[in-house]
């Protein structure tokens, strides 16, 4: 008899809304473990809004769930003798989402404890030894800081088995173009409130990593690998049925990918899959690099086939922070080429979606430069329209950098080679975020060159530039 599965994404308190996209990990391994066999449920888990400490209060009690379970779905306070119903519990957990799954995986080792527990994600990734040293109460069968895919498949199976201590087991795929696309659930899609240039929209990635090593980013040091057309088609196809089942007659799509728009040949095998999905508007992610270097070439199929908005990590006005993010792999980047990056974008009708940070080693003159960038960027008009009909206009996000493990800013910090700057130690991963409650951001420092409240208020007032729609 096959063992009974269930993958939980955790709460994300943090955020504002926690149905803008799907979290991919349990949908990608859902397909897989069915491509062999073997059938799964999901239980996505998120904040009671009615209660007022959700936020503070890591507790059931401030949690709802959302159970998809063999067709059916179940909404309803969070109940946690669910996981009596099943053999495995897998978690796929971002920091901020650890508390959580601190939580769940306490109760399940207190009441349940014939019942494996499997954690994955970015977390266990980044903080290995962390998640490998939880107390016995808290602890995880198996940590699966990489790929999850064979791991599950051999957890599943019965290829390995539980110890005293956490299990890691780490496998990472130099190709991932054999893996089913995830499974996705009208009932979950449904609640899915994003939007892009008016139109309902979903959300997928076409590849892992990226080809640049910002310092702030995890992923710099992971290699780009790519799934394989075929699948990307399906997932497509997938998203286009759904929306026509929620009766949304023009429909949106976002990829995800750190580089979505990557040179001129893949931009045009990308384009070419969202037309033939039926999509009337996608959003992609890009390098001002990149936009510079190949302008129309680059840009063009996108337009041509609905693309209406870019993500662009801008990061900072100011040149000696560009400078020490090393954003080219070691090559020269200057604050001008950003601006000329969105310049180009907006005379060919695509909005750019911009995402800076304020740094804990910069003084006054940096604040400046990068709020300028800003107010120059939000103020450029755009030659497009969205399918409202409303002007296509410039978007900014500014958000707070967290150095997270796995960074080299975050190892620069631990030696004390990054100016003006001491992060706290055994930092809560609760507080990693960047982006939540009001444009808000997590607090992981104990010493930066100015004081929070000042970073504090540059942020509000870059954030309050933001434009109603985008």
């Amino acid at each position: 008899m096959n063992p009974r599965i269930l993958f939980v994404k955790p709460a994300d308190r943090f955020l504002e809304n926690e149905f803008s996209y799907q979290q991919l990990g349990p949908h990608y391994l859902q397909s897989y473990l069915q491509q062999h066999g073997y059938e799964s449920d999901i239980l996505i888990c998120y904040a009671d809004r009615s209660k007022n400490n959700y936020e503070e209060v890591v507790a059931f009690e401030n949690l709802r769930m959302l159970l998809l379970k063999n067709g059916s779905t179940i909404d309803a306070e969070m109940n946690p003798e669910i996981f009596s119903d099943y053999d495995i519990v897998g978690f796929s957990v971002m920091s901020p989402q650890a508390p959580d799954a601190y939580l769940m995986s306490r109760y399940i080792n207190l009441h349940y404890p014939n019942v494996t527990t499997v954690i994955g994600g970015s977390h266990p990734r980044y903080y290995l030894s962390s998640v490998q040293n939880l107390p016995r109460e808290i602890r995880f069968n198996f940590v699966v800081p990489q790929d999850g895919w064979l791991p599950m498949l051999q957890i599943v199976r019965g290829d390995v088995t539980k110890k005293s201590y956490s299990v890691v087991l780490t496998d990472s795929q130099k190709k991932i173009d054999t893996y089913p696309a995830p499974t996705r659930n009208k009932a979950l899609m449904e609640r899915l409130s994003y939007e892009i240039s008016g139109l309902p929209a979903f959300h997928t990635i076409t590849a892992l990593g990226c080809p640049f090593t910002c310092n702030f980013c995890e992923s710099g040091r992971e290699n780009t690998r790519i799934f394989s057309k075929e699948m990307v088609n399906e997932d497509l196809a997938n998203m286009a049925r759904i929306h026509e089942e929620l009766g949304n007659s023009k429909k949106a799509l976002m990829f995800f990918d750190d580089v979505g728009l990557l040179n001129p040949s893949q931009v045009e095998s990308l384009a070419m899959l969202v037309s033939n999905n039926g999509f009337d508007a996608w959003r992609a992610f890009t390098h001002a690099y990149l936009i510079n270097r190949f302008k129309e070439k680059l840009l063009i199929p996108f337009v041509t086939t609905g693309g209406k908005r870019i993500g662009v990590g801008l990061e900072t006005g100011s040149q000696k922070t560009l400078d020490l993010i090393n954003k080219r792999n070691g090559k020269k980047q200057f604050v001008e080429e950003h601006l000329e990056a969105v310049f180009i974008a907006n005379e060919n009708g695509i909005a750019v979606d911009t995402f800076t940070m304020i740094f804990p080693w910069e003084d006054e003159s940096d604040l400046d430069a990068t709020t300028s960038m800003i107010e120059a960027i939000i103020s450029h008009p755009v030659n497009a329209v969205d399918h409202l009909g409303r002007p296509l206009r410039n978007y900014v996000d500014s958000t707070i950098m967290s150095p997270y493990q796995g960074t080299n800013f975050y190892d620069m910090a631990m030696l004390g080679t990054l100016p003006f700057t001491k992060i706290k130690p055994n930092i809560d991963p609760g507080t990693l975020w960047y982006k939540g409650h009001g444009g808000g951001s997590g607090w992981p420092y104990l010493e930066t060159r100015l004081p929070r409240e000042v970073y504090e208020d540059v942020q509000k007032y870059r954030n309050s530039l933001r434009s109603e729609y985008r």
